[in-house]
C-alpha cells in the first residue's frame, strides 16, 4: 500500500504510544478492558474454511454472492437456488434450450465502463457463467438441486479463491417484509459444489432476530462497548415499497440510505439505530425522521417498530438520537418535548442510565429494560438523568472516495484511545457527498456510492479490523456482510 502523509505519526499518536508503554510497565491490571478474543484469532480461525455470503446490491437490488478460501478447481460451481438444496446432480439439456442467461452486465466494485468482478484486492476477470447460452453440436449439461425439485437460478464458475460477484438475479424485498422472529434462512441459498456435485459450503439470505440472546452464554458478562455491533446510518431514511428502478429521483438518490424499514433492519441483525429527529410544528404528528432537511418517516412509526421488536425478541437496542436538524432551534424547549414524548412511548422499556455504559448485558437483561436512549445533547442528558444515556461517539470520515475512507477507518482503529472508555463508539463506514456533489449529481446517488464501497468495507472488517471493532454503521447494510462478521467475532469473545 502506498504511504501518504496521513500514515505518519502525529504528536497525538506518539503520545498514545507512550501511554500504551506506560500501561505495559504498570502491569496487566491497568491494561485494556478485560475482554479477549479466543486465541486472538480471526473469525475463520478453524483452518482455511470455505465460506459463502449472500448480499443485496443497492442500485439494482441484484443478489450478490461472495466467497473466501475457495479451492477454485476445474469443475467447481457456485449455484444459487430458491430452496434449501440437499443434493446436486448433472442433467443433459437438448441443444438450443438455454437454461438461464444474464441480460444485464452488472457487478459490485465496478467503476464506470465495463464491469469487473472483485477478488480480495483489486479486480479480476469475469467468472465464467455456466448457465449462459452456448453453442453446442449435441447437448449441454446443467445442474439440478434436490433431484430437480429446487430451481437453480444462477451458476458461477469461481476463478479465484476470494471473489465478490453480482448475479443479475433480482431480490424482491417483499420476502424481507415477511420475516418474523422465527425466521432464519429464506428466499435464496448459495452452494459451493465440486465437480461431482458434493456441497462444500452453503449459506442463505438470512435473518438474525435473536443473535444476542443466542450468544448469551458468551456475551452475558460483556459491556456493549466490548461487542461488535452492526448499525445503520440514518436508520429512518427509508420508504416502504420503494423501487429505485422505477421511482428514483434526485431527492431519493441522496435522501434514502436503507431499503428495510426499522423492523426489517432489526430482524436482520442491526442493534444500533442512528436516529435524526426533526420537529415539524404545522403537523399533528410533530416529530419526524429527517435526513438533512428532507423529511422521512414519522418518529412514531419508528418507535412502534422498535417496541414490537424488543417485546418479541428480548434483544437490546441502542436508540441513538443525533443532530436534531430541523425545528429545534437554540433553546431547549423542543428537546424537552422530545424527551417527554420518548418517555411516554417507550415507558418501561427504557434502560435506566444508573446502569451506565459499564453495565454488562446481563445487568441490562435482568431489569428487562432493553432500549438505551443515547442522546446527543449533554445539557439535556444532565437534565434527564433517569432517562438518557450520553451519546454514542460517531467517528465520521466525511469523505467522498474509498481510499480516503479506508485510510480514515484504519487510522481510527490503529490508534483507538476510546478502548479505555466504556462509552460505545461507532465507525460510520459510508461515503458522504458534499453539497455541490448532490446538486450536480456527481456520484450518481447514495446507492451507487454504497455499492462502490460496501464490499470493501465488508472485507476490511472481516479480515482486519473486526477483532477490536465496536459499532460499525453502513448505508444499505444489506449490501454488506457486517452482521455476519459481527456475530462471528462476538462468538469468540470471552470475559475473564
Amino acid at each position: 500500500m502506498i504511504k501518504t502523509d496521513s500514515d505518519r505519526l502525529s504528536c497525538a499518536q506518539k503520545m498514545f504510544l507512550v501511554f500504551i508503554l506506560a500501561l505495559t510497565l504498570i502491569g496487566p491490571a491497568a491494561a485494556w478492558p478485560q475482554v479477549q478474543t479466543i486465541g486472538a484469532a480471526r473469525p475463520d480461525e478453524d483452518g482455511d474454511r470455505l465460506k459463502l455470503w449472500l448480499t443485496i446490491n443497492a442500485r439494482k437490488r441484484f443478489l450478490e454472492i461472495s466467497w473466501k478460501n475457495a479451492p477454485a478447481r476445474m469443475g467447481d460451481n457456485v449455484l444459487l437456488t430458491v430452496q434449501d438444496p440437499h443434493s446436486f446432480e448433472r442433467r443433459t439439456l437438448p441443444t438450443g434450450t438455454p437454461l438461464a442467461s444474464f441480460a444485464n452486465d452488472e457487478g459490485s466494485g465496478s467503476g464506470d465502463g465495463a464491469v469487473d468482478y472483485v477478488p480480495l484486492q483489486g479486480y479480476t476477470r469475469k467468472p465464467l457463467i455456466s448457465l449462459t447460452k452456448k453453442k453446442s453440436p449435441s447437448s449441454q449439461q446443467y445442474w439440478v438441486a434436490n433431484e430437480g425439485s429446487a430451481q437453480v437460478v444462477a451458476a458461477i464458475q469461481p476463478s479465484l479463491s476470494t471473489q465478490w460477484f453480482t448475479t443479475g438475479v433480482p431480490f424482491d424485498y417483499a420476502l424481507s417484509r415477511n420475516v418474523t422472529a422465527q425466521t432464519s434462512c429464506y428466499g435464496y441459498w448459495a452452494s459451493y459444489i465440486n465437480a461431482e456435485g458434493r456441497i462444500l459450503a452453503k449459506n442463505c439470505v438470512r435473518a438474525y432476530p435473536r443473535w444476542m440472546n443466542e450468544l448469551r452464554s458468551v456475551v452475558d458478562e460483556l459491556r456493549l462497548r466490548d461487542l461488535f455491533i452492526p448499525g445503520t446510518h440514518d436508520s429512518g431514511s427509508y420508504r416502504p415499497n420503494f423501487d429505485p428502478l422505477l421511482r428514483e429521483g434526485l431527492v431519493t438518490k441522496y435522501a434514502l440510505t436503507q431499503d428495510d424499514d426499522i423492523m426489517g433492519q432489526l430482524m436482520h441483525g442491526v442493534r444500533y439505530l442512528d436516529i435524526r429527529v426533526g420537529y415539524y410544528r404545522p403537523s399533528v404528528e410533530k416529530f419526524f425522521i429527517y435526513h438533512g432537511i428532507t423529511k422521512q418517516r414519522p418518529l412514531q412509526e419508528v418507535i412502534n417498530q422498535v417496541k414490537d421488536f424488543v417485546h418479541e425478541t428480548n434483544e437490546i437496542v441502542i436508540f441513538g438520537l443525533k443532530e436534531f436538524p430541523v425545528g429545534f432551534g437554540k433553546n431547549l424547549g423542543v428537546h424537552r418535548l422530545l424527551v417527554s414524548y420518548l418517555r411516554e412511548q417507550f415507558q418501561d422499556l427504557i434502560a435506566h442510565p444508573s446502569l451506565g455504559w459499564r453495565a454488562s448485558l446481563r445487568d441490562i437483561w435482568s431489569r428487562q429494560q432493553n432500549v438505551i436512549l443515547a442522546y446527543d445533547k449533554h445539557t439535556i442528558v444532565e437534565e434527564f438523568p433517569q432517562l438518557l444515556f450520553g451519546a454514542v461517539e460517531q467517528r465520521w470520515g466525511n469523505v467522498q472516495t474509498w481510499p480516503r475512507l479506508e485510510t480514515y477507518l484504519r487510522n481510527i482503529n490503529d490508534f483507538d484511545v476510546s478502548r479505555f472508555s466504556s462509552r460505545p463508539v461507532a465507525d460510520m463506514a459510508e461515503l458522504t457527498p458534499e453539497t455541490w456533489d448532490v446538486i450536480l449529481d456527481k456520484h450518481g446517488g447514495l446507492r451507487k456510492m454504497a455499492d462502490t464501497i460496501n464490499w470493501r468495507v465488508s472485507q476490511l472488517y472481516r479480515d482486519e479490523l473486526g477483532e477490536n471493532s465496536n459499532i460499525v454503521a453502513a448505508d444499505f447494510i444489506r449490501g454488506t456482510t457486517i452482521v455476519e462478521t459481527a456475530i462471528d467475532w462476538n462468538r469468540r469473545k470471552i470475559a475473564y
